[in-house]
């Protein structure tokens, strides 16, 4: 009987001992002493440990129990890869493109994709490809930590056996099919496992989930989905959450484009409400497949929130709190800000409110997509790509300039610092960096980034704070107000301080830390109207567009900002980006720029030979126009 009760009591402690191997410690530190100790026990995983933690203030990546540089290199087309010349410059941490289908990353389908996919043949999966992307990485560096982006797209033998789980395209998967979702899943567990059992797992530092149309998870049709394919996921969504609400079926897309500001259909907005969470939980779905498959050991993003970039409600991106609110998520990603074109004198901001992706503990990483003077289009740089030359526009040249090329690349960068994010260069099609002076650059970043991981503080001391909602555009028919959020950013990249972006349900959160409080919907949903009241219960001022006015400029925001007592440091329209230890400044126009610190400081300019130490409480730099000169600031 004795014998029988110790056995018992072995089994039980037995039991917990390998739930605890299984814990993911809040303190990064006690995992190294495991990890060096061999205290884990894992079955299926034998890598490293990554997470998400706090690094001065922000969430950063940590790597084996220590902040890690979270800037790193990528490239779609692996043999015209740089990866030897970004090893060379001190980067050790590089993305990779892996494909569950040998697809273009569009439901067009008229590039050739990058490579074959994994899943190509039925009942066949051939990881060559990947196996190889890995090997040609870890040759140019050794010490190489990777992160995947996995590609999540089907195989064409998939979607002509499931006509009924595609969406409006009629040749991409539905992002609402269950079916898809199960496949997907099914793929990605399998490819982690092959990955765990290979020889490079101790290489792989997290896997980024990509998916849907462009790999950023809109709906393949760019038309939420739409379809008759859609019908039956909408109905059991309604009867989840809205028993008893009294329509069934597809709704009208076409009151989008109604007169009036808004549209009166709450089929309609319910409808876009569901299309944007359908994409959502894809994401939590997949995450939670990844984590058990790591054994939660490392981390998981995803791109997704774009509300700032994004106003079509149309494309699946606007139920970002149920991303922040997965535990299983760990960073957020988007490519810096397209507006204007990419104009060189406009911020490039992040497509989301990364302060409230921060404000949940997660991660935010920048796609750093810079075109330079080197970049050429596809069909030149790579013609057996894109024969037919559709990737053509503008959008994907570069200045004229390798000064300007720096200067672009200098500007992104320093909001990265400033700002805590994480970033990756992203040399679409290869070739982009190769020279000598943006490597020399591309050095100096990361070692300056690695510095910033040292600092005491590294979190936002901005003094304002911009709402948006991404709730608000399932209801708008009139274009500009929907645009808001969008048009908003451009003179707010000039109001001379920088600012912290929210999303709306965050705002008793956090609205206390700041002077000037701005919102851009003037949509009275749910969010908006909660926050406008405790506005008025609490006698705070704040700045909104409304259906009169709904644009402001630089002048108009930064008079409020100073009204409400915010520190502004630049008055003329230019860039400028603020920091505990760095300033940055992106001239626009020609001339002397001042910048008012305050106080008195210590300001050494960054990435340049001379390295200038001056005390002062004004910065007063002549600039040419398109320039950008970063400085460590420490106060006396």
């Amino acid at each position: 009987m004795i014998n029988r009760i110790i056995g018992f009591l072995l089994a039980v402690i037995s039991l917990f001992g390998a739930a605890f191997n299984f814990y993911r410690p809040e303190n990064p530190a006690h995992f190294v002493t495991d990890y060096e100790t061999g205290e884990r026990n894992m079955e299926k995983y034998r890598g490293i440990y990554s997470c998400a933690a706090d690094c001065g203030g922000v969430p950063s990546l940590f790597i084996n129990g220590e902040p890690f540089p979270a800037a790193a290199y990528m490239t779609y087309l692996e043999e015209y890869n740089d990866y030897t010349l970004f090893a060379g410059a001190g980067y050790d941490l590089f993305s990779v493109p892996v494909l569950f289908a040998g697809r273009w990353i569009n439901s067009n389908d008229y590039c050739k994709p990058f490579h074959g996919g994994i899943f190509d043949k039925k009942g066949e999966p051939d990881y060559s490809s990947l196996d190889s992307s890995i090997k040609r990485i870890i040759d140019a560096c050794p010490q190489a930590y990777i992160f995947p982006r996995i590609n999540m797209s089907m195989p064409l033998w998939w979607t002509e056996e499931n006509k009924e789980c595609l969406d409006g395209t009629g040749k991409r998967e539905s992002l609402f099919s269950d079916k898809y979702r199960e496949t997907a899943s099914d793929m990605l567990r399998s490819v982690i496992e092959h990955i765990n059992e290979s020889s490079y797992a101790s290489h792989i530092a997290g896997y980024q989930l990509a998916g849907g149309n462009t790999e950023e998870w809109f709906h393949f049709d760019m038309n939420a989905g739409y379809c008759k394919n859609a019908e039956k996921a909408f109905n059991d969504y309604l009867d989840k959450y809205y028993p008893g609400c009294g329509f069934r079926g597809l709704p009208d897309l076409s009151l989008l484009n109604g007169k009036g500001p808004y549209h009166k259909s709450e089929h309609l907005a319910k409808y876009l409400e569901f299309a944007s969470n359908a994409v959502a939980d894809d994401i939590c779905c997949f995450s939670s497949v990844a984590k058990e498959a790591t054994g939660r050991n490392l981390v998981i993003g995803t791109f997704y929130g774009y509300s700032l970039e994004v106003t079509s409600p149309l494309h699946g991106t606007h139920a970002l709190r149920t991303i922040l609110e997965c535990e299983n998520i760990d960073f957020i990603c988007s490519p810096n800000s397209y507006i204007g074109t990419r104009d060189m004198n406009t911020d490039w901001t992040e497509m989301y409110p990364a302060d409230s992706v921060k404000l949940h503990g997660k991660i935010c990483m920048q796609e750093c997509d810079i075109r330079t003077h080197l970049t050429k289009l596809l069909s030149e740089a790579a013609p057996e790509y894109d024969r037919d030359n559709k990737y053509s526009s503008q959008i994907w040249l570069g200045p004229g300039s390798k000064e300007q090329s720096i200067s672009m690349i200098r500007k992104s960068f320093s909001r990265q610092l400033i700002k805590g994010n994480g970033f990756w260069w992203f040399d679409m099609w290869g070739g982009w960096y190769n020279d000598p002076d943006i490597i020399s650059e591309m050095k100096n970043m990361r070692e300056i980034y690695a510095g910033s991981l040292k600092k005491d503080v590294r979190k936002s001391k901005a003094e304002i704070a911009v709402f948006s909602d991404e709730s608000s555009y399932r209801y708008m028919t009139d274009c500009a107000l929907r645009n808001a959020s969008f048009n908003m950013r451009k003179p707010l990249g000039y109001l001379g301080a920088s600012y912290d972006s929210y999303d709306i349900g965050d705002f008793e959160a956090v609205c206390k830390n700041y002077k000037a409080i701005i919102f851009t919907s003037c949509v009275r949903t749910a969010g908006m109207e909660n926050a406008l009241n405790y506005c008025k219960k609490n006698n705070i001022r704040y700045l909104a567009p409304s259906e009169i006015k709904k644009d402001f400029t630089a002048r108009e925001l930064r008079a409020f900002c100073e009204s409400q007592g915010a520190h502004i440091y630049c008055d003329s329209d230019d860039i400028v980006y603020t920091g505990t230890d760095y300033i940055a400044i992106h001239s626009v126009t020609p001339g002397e720029k001042k910048i008012k610190l305050g106080a008195v400081y210590s300001c050494r300019e960054l990435l340049t030979d001379n390295g200038i130490i001056t005390e002062t409480d004004t910065l007063i730099i002549p600039m040419k126009e398109n320039e950008t000169k970063l400085f460590e600031i420490t106060k006396q």
